[in-house]
């Protein structure tokens, strides 16, 4: 019981007691004024604990981050809306921009400072976008579009060694790499830059996984992509991307001509 003196029932229970009810109703021993009064009793309850329900008690199926907190090193718990340090005040909104963060990409994020690029999000006019997300020096969340702006403003070399080039770059043949949001000639970044081939992992919500941009720029051509969104319709196509004069473009699918039927018979057409 309650303190409104109702009974909680889970819905099955519920839906038998309201069932036995209604048989006591047809056989005399229960009126229809009395079934409904406790109905109504019922529902100003649910409602009034809704009212009162904070949005981070409320129950559910919610695990531990393996992350630990990068302000304190507490535990990072999920809720119905964050996922909240235990030891400090930090917490990250599950939720941003229309995207909901699954638990497993926020141990990402806090491990390694920096996850994506990530399709999903959406804007307030109801375009949908893609973008990293980094976490700044207060380990607070921030978009990252691939600008490059800490390249740009700071002009220091970038330290491709530790990587396998994925190819020649179609403009100048250096060699292309992986860097942040975006693959880039190694002669397009820096102070020494002389080159701006760069092409971004995610394009028009389709992801450019470092496999088809080998193919690309080896064989000057990726394989059938099938997730590319309009901007402009909002519908899917798909598309080759290709290298053409040293900058990256669509080639759409050829459409094989539907044979044409046989022709009838002159004496068939007569009849």
């Amino acid at each position: 019981m309650n303190g409104l003196g109702i009974k909680e029932l889970t819905q099955p229970e519920l839906t038998g007691d309201w069932e036995w009810k209604l048989g006591r109703i047809e056989k005399g021993e229960f009126t229809r004024d009395e079934f409904m009064r406790e109905i109504a009793e019922m529902t100003r309850h649910m409602v009034e604990r809704a009212k009162t329900f904070d949005s981070d008690t409320i129950p559910g199926d919610f695990g531990v981050l393996t992350a630990a907190c990068p302000r304190c090193g507490g535990m990072i718990r999920e809720t119905y809306k964050k996922f909240q340090c235990g030891g400090c005040d930090y917490s990250l909104w599950k939720i941003v921009a229309g995207r909901q963060f699954e638990p497993a990409e926020v141990d990402t994020l806090i491990n390694e400072k920096q996850i994506g690029p990530l399709t999903g999000f959406r804007s307030k006019m109801g375009r949908t976008f893609a973008a990293a997300i980094k976490l700044n020096d207060n380990f607070e969340p921030e978009f990252d579009f691939g600008q490059d702006k800490n390249d740009e403003a700071n002009n220091e070399p970038v330290d491709f060694s530790s990587q396998q080039s994925l190819g020649k770059c179609p403009k100048c043949a250096a060699n292309v790499f992986d860097h942040g949001t975006s693959y880039v000639c190694e002669k397009s970044v820096g102070p020494d830059k002389n080159c701006d081939f760069r092409s971004g992992k995610i394009i028009l919500q389709q992801p450019i996984e470092a496999a088809q941009m080998q193919k690309l720029l080896n064989d000057g051509k990726t394989d059938l992509l099938k997730e590319f969104v309009s901007n402009r319709t909002r519908r899917k196509f798909s598309a080759y991307l290709v290298a053409k004069e040293g900058k990256v473009s669509f080639e759409f699918e050829k459409k094989v001509a539907k044979p044409k039927a046989p022709a009838k018979k002159k004496a068939e057409a007569e009849a």
